[in-house]
């Protein structure tokens, strides 16, 4: 049986050619609730583990529900 992973760590797999795969979710679909998920490609598993926190990181910085309301200058400060 496999190991429990903490919240925010997503899943990672081992390609055959010896690269990894780690997802995570990056966003709800507000229309769906449905997850959208995003994928990262490493060399090593440690690498894999550290790339979806640091796109969640940036993608909590953008709020992407209120991209309407967004403008050119706003976007420049982020």
């Amino acid at each position: 049986m496999g190991k429990k992973r903490v919240n925010g760590e997503g899943s990672s797999r081992k390609w055959k050619d010896g690269r990894w795969e780690g997802f995570y979710t990056a966003s709800y679909d507000p229309e769906t609730g449905k997850q959208k998920i995003k994928n990262v490609l490493g060399k090593t598993q440690a690498k894999v583990k550290e790339k979806p926190k640091k796109a969640i990181a940036d993608s909590q910085r953008l709020d992407m529900n209120r991209s309407g309301t967004h403008t050119v200058n706003s976007w420049g400060q982020m």
